[in-house]
């Protein structure tokens, strides 16, 4: 995923994720964290702006962020400030993560795997396991094959407000098993609206993959969950992931 992925999102994604169920979603994942963990100290890989990492903080977690986005860092820095937290954010690629010491546990949540291609995906999980503590906890998320094929696909979503509306086009490669998304924000600036693009590519893994890599790299005691944490049904839009090294 290139550094400028992000520059258009990363102005409005707290505005367009910012709505109660997703909070509380984050919550009890946050909880789930803390209740799984045996080592309080870790690190929240593809962290965004910050939003899980602040959670994870406010449970009582010593947690800093690694993002690939600087624009991303930038937002998470800014509420570092206006809050007064002391969460410290770091640039990387979490495909070779590099933590400072070795951690306790690593979280990606929120579809960090899915922007990780296929190819690349033993690779990241390596590079999670060799920071990880003997007995360190990794847990991650991501869009099922179902959510992708199926409620994302060919589809188009969007939102209309006065201050900010955005077109979402997806477009399915069966072939690549990826989805290609291109999002067209409009935010109003006085009588006019600017317009900006985002491009992305989010990357199908089935369970069964997932699975795979993690036991072929050393990772034990696999959990597969649905987003809440909770046994998983048929055709879950969400699976959670708990592993330990």
């Amino acid at each position: 995923m290139a550094d400028k992925e992000y520059f258009a999102l990363s102005r409005f994604y707290d505005g367009i994720i910012n709505d109660s169920d997703y909070d509380l979603w984050l919550n009890r994942l946050a909880d789930l964290t803390v209740e799984t963990v045996t080592h309080k100290s870790g690190v929240d890989c593809a962290c965004g702006s910050g939003l899980f990492t602040r959670k994870l903080r406010a449970k009582g977690l010593s947690v800093y962020g690694v993002d690939i986005s600087e624009e991303m860092l930038e937002k998470a820095i800014q509420y570092n400030n206006r809050l007064k937290l002391n969460i410290q954010y770091l640039k990387g690629d979490i495909k070779s993560l590099k933590c400072f010491e070795k951690v306790g546990f690593i979280t990606c949540i929120n579809d960090g795997i899915n922007y990780i291609p296929q190819k690349d995906l033993l690779k990241t999980f390596k590079s999670f396991y060799k920071n990880l503590l003997k007995g360190g906890t990794l847990i991650f998320d991501i869009s099922s094959e179902y959510k992708l094929k199926n409620i994302l696909g060919n589809n188009v979503y969007g939102d209309n407000s006065e201050e900010l509306s955005y077109i979402w086009f997806n477009e399915l490669n069966e072939n690549e098993q990826k989805v290609d998304i291109n999002i067209c924000f409009f935010e109003k600036q006085g009588d006019t609206y600017k317009r900006y693009n985002e491009e992305q590519t989010q990357y199908i893994h089935t369970e069964t993959q997932v699975l795979s890599a993690l036991e072929e790299v050393g990772f034990k005691e696999v959990k597969i969950l649905n987003k809440n944490g909770e046994q998983k049904a048929e055709n879950e839009e969400r699976l959670l992931f708990i592993a330990k090294k």
